[in-house]
């Protein structure tokens, strides 16, 4: 079994943003300004004279976001002492410094291996367990989506040998959950944080998935399930065919501090999505919110 080594809970964690990054990208958005985190821009793009002044580490890779952001650790093998937490954001995000540092300081007094903002009613989204739920501070799932996931230096130690040969990181959303889940707390050591939202700017398959497309190897699909072999979940969905375990909410902390399952949590999960969540850019469709609300209270 994995053993997780124990962080440093007292005092502030300090955080690396690594973004791939190529021409248009949104980083500036979140990465300029006052800040209390770091940023790695590790650019993906033609331009060999581009420079980015707001990064404190610069690394130019051809390749995907995941196997990118392993070689970005191999030039920079310091990095993953240096820093308690990582995140890892598309380069078609929007947000501010202050909601990272506020993201950051959750992670920290929260004690959370893998988790992520929750995506705004502006964003465009493949999950509907991605997107901001109101009624809550946060939501303990099994599922972290790899398009803007916080993840923990332990945690990352552990699982880097995974993306050396991963262009999308697929199944990974899966894995750290569950890794996480089995050492250290439990089901409350993943979340999604419904108390600070960003914005995912573009629909799925950006410029980077393209390019990956481009050059051949491996599909997105297979990466998927090579990644999932290293879980051990019952796979009870179907992703394009491929078996996976099935996206749930597991508990959700109400603004109020109270942790709710079952049909409570169904309930405040189906309020926030038939009656409080509206999407401008992708609409939601009542009959998926109703399952996404149902799978709450199946699973409490």
């Amino acid at each position: 079994m994995i053993e997780l080594r124990s962080v440093r809970s007292s005092e502030s964690w300090k955080a690396l943003a690594v973004v791939r990054c190529g021409d248009n990208s949104l980083h500036r958005s979140w990465a300029g300004g006052d800040r209390k985190f770091d940023v790695a821009v590790s650019y993906f793009g033609s331009d060999s004279e581009r420079s980015f002044p707001e990064a404190r580490y610069l690394h130019r890779f051809k390749g995907g976001k995941w196997n990118g952001i392993f070689d970005f650790f191999a030039q920079y093998p310091e990095t993953l002492e240096q820093y308690d937490l990582f995140w890892f954001p598309d380069d078609d995000i929007q947000a501010t410094a202050k909601d990272i540092d506020a993201l950051v300081e959750l992670g920290r007094t929260e004690q959370l291996d893998v988790f992520q903002p929750a995506l705004d009613q502006q964003s465009y989204y493949s999950h509907l367990i991605t997107l901001r739920h109101p009624s809550f501070t946060m939501r303990y799932t099994n599922f972290v989506e790899i398009m803007v996931p916080f993840v923990s230096k332990r945690l990352l130690k552990e699982t880097l040998p995974m993306l050396k040969d991963s262009r999308s990181g697929f199944g990974m959303d899966f894995v750290w959950p569950e890794i996480a889940a089995r050492v250290s707390k439990g089901p409350f050591s993943a979340a999604i944080i419904d108390k600070v939202s960003v914005r995912h700017t573009r629909p799925v398959g950006g410029s980077l998935h393209q390019l990956m497309s481009r050059s051949g190897g491996p599909s997105t699909l297979d990466e998927l399930g090579i990644a999932l072999d290293g879980a051990s979940g019952r796979r009870r969905s179907l992703i394009n065919g491929v078996p996976v375990p099935r996206v749930d909410i597991l508990y959700g902390r109400k603004n109020n501090g109270k942790t709710v399952k079952g049909l409570p949590l169904a309930a405040m999960v189906a309020a926030d999505m038939l009656l409080l969540q509206t999407n401008s850019v992708q609409p939601i469709a009542p009959n998926f919110a109703m399952r996404h609300a149902l799978k709450c209270a199946i699973r409490g």
